[in-house]
């Protein structure tokens, strides 16, 4: 029922249960008997950002036979709201400059299968958001991570090396006059020969698949409420796994 109220572009769970008692056929194509009460869906909402999408994600992926990839992306992607959101924060994007709103991290392997996410308001840092992604990528043999300078941090390199993974990163510049440890000396030139230039070619793809989210309807600037916003960003990943299955 949830993966149908985007599909539709319905906007809100008491839009879904209006539609549902304006329009008999589709609850009875979705199986229902009935129309679940409003505090029904809002319960099983809840319970699909806390517990089900994990589980349901879990088997997708086992589904879609990504367990050995060796190499992973990590980038974010900003996403608008309501100006009118309490819960939202003011951040700075490439694509939009000064915006409201919050901010999609995503690791995804090289075919873009989104591995992890984390959802975030807007003023959280990079580099200590993307702590949040490995631990949740620790069931894959992962070799390389990959991405852009704002993922530069000592902390990142040490837990992404707890888990077996070699945290591929160009050198911030803040970074460059303190950068003077092994790491900061290998890393340019690393990205200078033919491997280096191969293996982070690979970056472009977590884009697309950034792009392909927000052309199917992740982005909504109209939109407020921190967990209204989450549950929208699940489906629309829970909805692109279907996508590369089928």
């Amino acid at each position: 029922m949830f993966p149908s109220k985007n599909l539709f572009s319905i906007n809100s769970l008491r839009q879904l249960v209006d539609t549902l008692n304006r329009f008999r056929y589709f609850w009875r194509i979705c199986g229902l008997k009935e129309v679940p009460h409003l505090s029904t869906f809002s319960r099983a909402g809840k319970w699909f950002r806390e517990q089900g999408f994990s589980v349901f994600t879990a088997q997708l992926l086992k589904d879609l036979g990504v367990r050995y990839s060796k190499v992973v992306i990590i980038d974010s992607t900003a996403l608008r709201s309501s100006l009118y959101d309490s819960q939202a924060r003011w951040g700075i994007s490439t694509r939009y400059n000064w915006f409201k709103g919050y901010k999609l991290h995503l690791c995804t392997t090289t075919e873009g299968i989104i591995l992890s996410h984390v959802f975030t308001m807007d003023d959280r840092n990079d580099a200590a958001v993307a702590l949040k992604l490995f631990p949740s990528v620790k069931e894959w043999e992962i070799e390389f991570a990959l991405r852009d300078a704002a993922y530069d941090s000592e902390k990142v390199r040490q837990i992404a090396e707890q888990t077996g993974i070699f945290f591929v990163s160009p050198i911030h510049p803040r970074n460059s006059d303190e950068r003077k440890d092994a790491y900061g000396r290998v890393i340019p030139s690393f990205l200078k020969i033919e491997f280096g230039k191969w293996l982070f070619r690979f970056r472009s793809s977590i884009e697309q698949t950034s792009n392909q989210l927000k052309n199917d309807g992740l982005e909504q600037p109209r939109w407020y409420g921190f967990s209204r916003y989450l549950l929208h960003v699940q489906l629309c990943i829970f909805m692109c796994y279907f996508e590369y299955l089928f």
